[in-house]
């Protein structure tokens, strides 16, 4: 799939989700990098298998990690990342990785077949999200190159990096 296409995905659905909880967001730009890697506080890894396959790392702030987890629990002020919270961005990345292969499926059944080259993608699975965080923590991945998706979620940088063939 062209990778124009999977950038239109993760803002459509970046854009989708992010509106149904109600927070602020904006795709600023996307950057090639030379590894998989994230250097954010906090961050969320999932790995995707099935006829593509590779990885999806969303790095955020613990501004955004409140504001996900105050959506998705109902509460206001939410102080620390505990259990719970933990809990509630699994599940939010969970959902965000539902929707994504969901929109990818759907546009590779309904894509033309101008390229003959390009193969339709029949089936997808991604793992359950793993949440990784600590200070001065610089994780990565895998040595493959890759892309950055910046966003800008009520005013806080957030990222996605990704891999996949």
């Amino acid at each position: 799939m062209m990778n124009s296409s999977i950038i239109k995905i993760f803002e459509k659905t970046f854009r989708e989700l992010f509106t149904y909880v109600n927070l602020d967001n904006k795709f600023m730009c996307e950057v090639p990098a030379s590894s998989m890697d994230s250097s954010e506080k906090l961050n969320t890894l999932v790995s995707v298998s099935g006829d593509m396959e590779g990885n999806i790392m969303f790095g955020y702030t613990p501004e955004i990690a409140k504001n996900i987890v105050e959506k998705m629990q109902g509460v206001q002020n939410v102080e620390t990342i505990g259990l719970f919270e933990k809990g509630a961005l699994v599940d939010f990345f969970a959902e965000f990785c539902k929707l994504f292969i969901k929109n990818l499926l759907k546009e590779s059944a309904f894509r033309s077949s101008e390229d003959p080259t390009e193969e339709r993608i029949n089936c997808l699975l991604s793992s359950n999200p793993t949440y990784i965080a600590g200070e001065d923590m610089y994780g990565v991945i895998s040595k493959v190159p890759s892309k950055k998706l910046f966003f800008k979620v009520n005013g806080e940088k957030f990222s996605i990096a990704y891999y996949l063939e």
